[in-house]
Order: structure tokens, then sequence, then C-alpha cells
């Protein structure tokens, strides 16, 4: 379980393509409950993400906290360092904790754009005890090449990869030796998978068969899509894994589904490459 970070997108706004609804508080906290209850390794949030940094913050002033925070410095234009602390200084208010365990970059262009005033600030936020550690938050294989040119190890990546996205697997053997702590992140593709066929309409029609046939997959091993998509990302070399739930029963069937003794699938056939699919940015 301490391989397990709860995602915390639909805390604060309506989030994903299969439910989509914003969780009210109390489900919020019930959800909290149980990750710490079954030693989830901590949270994965962002001030992007509505009021989920104040909720979980809430929760933490009622609870002990026992969950490490991962949160992301958003995207947006920054005159200095100044201006960057002041914006964890706000994460650290609204969660209420002292320090942040791991500050990634929401953005590659924040990144991009502000190359030498980023670098410095992070290791500066380290220095003065407001972050443990840092790291970015990606889309492509590619931005974290750069980001390793530049650091050159020892960060944190929150990467996606699922199922049908396998882009990154070449590289994590690799990014390991260099000491990067890997995070995966959309392994149910916001829910895509759980979509009923009627739903996977447009661009998802292109992937029907593949849905089709991972729910063969589900049936034939006698494990749900969730087990089956959680099994696949468990096979690979990741330090830790973000689900999102949309109740405190998927989070029990997720458990549930770690728990099991460890099963080798044949994925054969089941990968996409295509991007409009792969990337929910896209599918608007």
């Amino acid at each position: 379980m301490n391989k397990l970070i709860l995602g915390t997108a639909n805390f604060g706004m309506d989030y994903g393509i299969a439910c989509g609804k914003k969780l009210s508080k109390e489900q919020a906290f019930t959800i909290l409950d149980f990750a710490l209850e079954n030693n989830f390794y901590g949270v994965d949030t962002a001030q992007a993400y509505g009021d989920a940094e104040k909720i979980i913050g809430e929760y933490f002033s009622k609870r002990n906290r026992g969950l490490k925070v991962i949160t992301k410095l958003p995207k947006k234009e920054y005159l200095g360092y100044k201006d960057i602390k002041q914006t964890v200084l706000k994460s650290l208010e609204a969660l209420n904790v002292s320090k942040i365990d791991h500050l990634l970059l929401h953005s590659f262009e924040t990144y991009k754009s502000h190359r030498e005033l980023i670098t410095d600030s992070l290791y500066l936020l380290r220095e003065e005890g407001l972050v443990e550690g840092f790291g970015i938050s990606v889309y492509h294989p590619w931005e974290v090449l750069e980001f390793l040119d530049l650091f050159g190890g020892g960060f944190s990546v929150e990467f996606p990869i699922n199922i049908f996205d396998r882009r990154f697997i070449p590289y994590l053997e690799g990014w390991k030796r260099e000491n990067i702590t890997l995070f995966a992140r959309s392994i149910f593709l916001q829910g895509l998978f759980f979509l009923p066929e009627e739903k996977l309409t447009g661009i998802f029609e292109k992937v029907k068969d593949k849905v089709r046939k991972l729910k063969r997959l589900s049936i034939e091993s006698g494990l749900n899509v969730a087990c089956l998509c959680l099994a696949f990302v468990l096979e690979q070399p990741v330090d830790f894994i973000i689900v999102g739930v949309d109740s405190l029963a998927q989070l029990r069937e997720i458990v549930e589904c770690a728990n099991k003794p460890k099963i080798t699938f044949n994925w054969e056939g089941l990968e996409v490459v295509d991007k409009d699919i792969i990337l929910p940015y896209r599918w608007r």
C-alpha cells in the first residue's frame, strides 16, 4: 500500500471522463481516512485543482497527517524568487503543512520560459526547508530528458502510463539509475477504460475494439478493469502509483486489487500510439 498515492483532482473540481463530478468534503474526508488507514504513501494535489489543497489542509488539521504531500507549482508568469516563494507559501498554508514533500512544476512550459529562475528557486526552496524534494510533471519523455540534462538526476517525475500509453516504459530503468523518483499517473486514462461501449464515440471510436478486448480479458481473468489497469502499472519499475477515485467503494476495490497475488497478463494488441487518444488535453 505504501506504493499508492491518492489523486485529489476531483476533491476540488469536476474531473474525469467517466464520472466527472467533484466530490463533497465529506466524501473526500472518508476517502482520505481510508487511504491513511491503508498506509498510502501520500496525496497528489495542485493549486490548479480548485480548492483541493484547502480540503486536504482541513483534513490534516483534524487528523494525524501521516500522508506525504505532492503538489505543483502552477503554470504562470513568475517575476522572481519572491513570487515563486509566495506561491509555495500559499500551498503550505492551504495544506496546513510546514514542508512540501515533493514540489513538482505543473508545466514544462514554465520551466522553459523561466529556466534559470526555476532552477535557482527549486534549490533555494529546498535550502530554506520549504520543500523536501522537487521535480516536474510531464506529458512526454523528451521533457524529462531535457530536465535531466540540467539537474543530472535526483529529482521526481510524474508521468502518464497505462495499458494504452506505454511511451515512457523504455526509459524507466535508466531514470531509476539516475536516482529519479518515478510517480505513475493516469493509469485509468481519466476513466476512459470504464466507459460503456455506447459512449465510445467521436475520436474514441478508434479504440472501441481495444476497449472490448480489455473487457474480454477482464472476464477471462475474473478481475475487473481497474484491477487490470493497476496490474499493468505494477509490472513496471515505478516507485509510486497515483490513483484517483470517485467513491470509497472504488478505493476499497483498488486496495483489494493491490493485495492480490501478482499475475502476469498478455497485454499484446492493447497499446495505442495515437496521441489524440492517449493525451487527454487533446480530447477537446
